[in-house]
């Protein structure tokens, strides 16, 4: 019960800013929040000694690309030495949303492809701009970067994304993230988000009860327009291709009581629970059920921050990601336990060794995989021929994950996302008392065609 009311009164105004509440993909140790991180002048940390990375380039299941990818012969003869290519990077960081590790990991990604010799030689140049989180720290941060004339705007995370996006497309710069922080973005010509699209994750629980032969489960979310809207138009018809009854259960997003949601849920006589929900609102939701004796799968969205923070209650619970991280490189294929080996020894280098299980993963990925886009451009690299190479990409290798997609709209309902791969894991005791996760079935999957959407 401490821990129930622990996890409600984190909730607030600043937990409706809830700094987690769209990152699916990305595991996380602990939310540096503030840590006060600044990149140096010329887009380089002062202390980022960043050396090459020995990974060669390959798909995200450990097979090589086809030349095609731009990878290959066809673009050997192409010599950028001497450019400069451009981009401007946006985060919050500073304000009521503050997190550095997604400038961080994309950051120390470019220093890496730069120390390797660039795209085709030419070096990537980041212009960063850092946003409050608030609608007018989007757009300042847009108008600045827009002047700068940079070719592509990255976005870490910019949870106030909708209010600049327009200006960013009307400029004919190509808006590019490792996932949506807004809605409007998921189905905008122009924005390029290269891993899963948030309907992935209704698929992911609605599996794995199905494996498990449950056949009504709760689903506890905030209530919220977004909320409410993904549950009914989402996870509720996914469930019903699996033939998964659900018990819906709202809570209060300002004052949520848990407890009562586990009640409701155990009253219903269902036989699991699932949640959407931003990582606070894990923590109180499966708080509340060890306190409450709730003993039935739980499958807690794509949050992780609960399991550090509840130890032996996070025990038994599902979660799930879109990327192969640190905490499963024993179960991920060789080609990328290399990869992950490197992103770790590169973190260290730059002095980013706190970072090394948490968000940075996202944007380090990310900007690897922006390098093969960039790599396939046979003229000058400008925002038009940016925007075309995502545009007509193709099957792009992913760098620690599938291969992405970028144009095909692998989630048709969210067609700016790249990718529509999952997979799931459970949280394990390990023999020596420690928390650890086992990958459920062979790991990565397509959740669009499992969706019944």
């Amino acid at each position: 019960m401490r821990l129930t009311t622990w996890g409600a009164a984190r909730f607030g105004a600043g937990r409706r800013r809830a700094l987690l509440v769209a990152f699916a993909a990305c595991c996380l140790a602990a939310a540096a929040c503030g840590s006060g991180d600044e990149p140096a002048a010329g887009g380089r940390s002062s202390d980022d000694p960043v050396a090459a990375s020995p990974v060669t380039s390959g798909d995200g299941d450990g097979t090589a690309p086809d030349p095609a990818t731009g990878n290959g012969a066809s673009q050997a003869a192409i010599d950028r030495t001497g450019e400069v290519i451009k981009i401007g990077y946006v985060n919050n960081e500073g304000g009521n949303i503050s997190l550095p590790e997604l400038r961080i990991g994309g950051e120390v990604a470019i220093n890496a492809i730069n120390a390797a010799g660039g795209i085709h030689g030419a070096k990537i140049e980041p212009v960063f701009c850092f946003s409050d989180s608030t609608p007018d720290g989007a757009v300042n941060c847009a108008i600045k970067l827009i002047e700068e004339d940079v070719v592509l705007a990255y976005m870490g995370i910019e949870m106030a994304s909708e209010a600049a996006l327009g200006l960013w497309l009307d400029a004919g710069i190509p808006y590019v993230s490792s996932h949506s922080w807004g809605p409007t973005e998921r189905n905008s010509p122009g924005a390029f988000l290269l891993h899963a699209a948030s309907g992935a994750f209704a698929v992911g629980p609605a599996k794995t009860f199905s494996e498990l032969g449950i056949d009504h489960v709760a689903v506890i979310v905030q209530d919220t327009p977004t909320g409410l809207d993904f549950m009914d138009q989402v996870i509720a018809r996914v469930l019903q291709h699996y033939g998964i009854e659900m018990t819906r259960v709202v809570v209060d997003a300002a004052a949520p009581d848990w407890t009562a949601a586990v009640a409701a849920a155990q009253s219903a006589g269902v036989g699991g629970m699932m949640s959407h929900l931003d990582e606070f609102g894990c923590i109180g939701m499966v708080g509340a059920a060890a306190a409450s004796g709730f003993d039935k799968p739980i499958f807690a969205g794509s949050c992780t921050l609960y399991i550090d923070l509840l130890g032996s209650a996070a025990v038994g619970t599902y979660t799930q990601g879109d990327q192969w991280t640190p905490f499963l490189a024993d179960f991920a294929p060789p080609e990328i336990q290399q990869r992950l080996a490197a992103y770790a020894q590169e973190m260290t280098a730059a002095r980013h060794e706190r970072h090394v299980n948490g968000f940075a993963v996202a944007p380090y990925g990310a900007w690897r995989e922006i390098a093969f886009i960039l790599e396939t451009i046979t003229g000058p690299i400008t925002a038009a021929s940016v925007s075309e190479a995502f545009a007509t990409a193709g099957e792009t290798p992913g760098w620690f994950g599938p291969s992405l997609r970028c144009g095909q709209a692998p989630w048709p309902p969210e067609s700016s996302h790249c990718m529509s791969h999952i997979m799931v894991w459970q949280v394990v005791e390990h023999e020596d008392g420690t928390l650890g996760r086992i990958v459920i079935g062979d790991g990565l999957f397509d959740a669009y065609q499992l969706s019944g959407l």
